[in-house]
């Protein structure tokens, strides 16, 4: 089961955002490649997360990349109307709007996670709303979600065990017909 990395580290000198990205396989992705073809640059401290569609990932996902150290979660999708599988960015929508709901209610404040529809292709665009968010996240601050190293480490040995001792599904049986006696 992939597992997001480790993300929080304290540097010595000043503040510098760690982001969450994640980015749709379909669309925003194409951006992205396009900014590294023409050498655009954007951010280096933006952890992106390819992904097949935005429509995908749900809100207890992007709460657990706070948990794991994120000071901000930029969710790079297609543009409405442009979905590979139809109704993807308007779900995902749906999805970041309670995502900031809940923000606020923990005392966080919705501006740690932000949607942006990246054009296809458009590396300049997709640079540009990161540069963007990095910024506006450094304003904000350091997340108020903060973990010792020892609470992040006793979690990661929590979920190893609990994937040890989960069982996969028995593989089904094949109908046989009954045997006359």
């Amino acid at each position: 089961m992939p597992r997001l990395p480790r993300i929080r580290e304290t540097s010595g000198s000043g503040f510098e955002p760690r982001i969450v990205g994640f980015v749709c396989n379909w669309g925003a992705y194409s951006g992205l490649e396009m900014a590294g073809i023409k050498q655009i640059k954007y951010p280096a401290n933006v952890h992106l997360i390819r992904v097949m569609c935005l429509g995908r990932i749900h809100a207890g996902l992007v709460l657990k990349a706070f948990e794991m150290g994120a000071d901000g979660v930029v969710l790079l999708g297609c543009p409405s109307g442009e979905c590979h599988y139809g109704t993807g960015i308007d779900k995902t929508k749906e999805t970041v709007g309670q995502i900031k709901k809940m923000l606020n209610m923990l005392g966080m404040g919705s501006k740690r996670v932000h949607l942006v529809e990246v054009p296809p292709a458009d590396g300049e665009f997709a640079a540009r709303r990161l540069t963007a968010f990095v910024k506006r996240t450094q304003e904000m601050g350091p997340s108020p979600v903060k973990y010792t190293s020892k609470q992040a480490e006793l979690a990661h040995e929590m979920i190893a065990l609990f994937e040890k001792d989960s069982k996969p599904y028995p593989a089904p049986v094949a109908a046989q017909p009954e045997k006359n006696l």
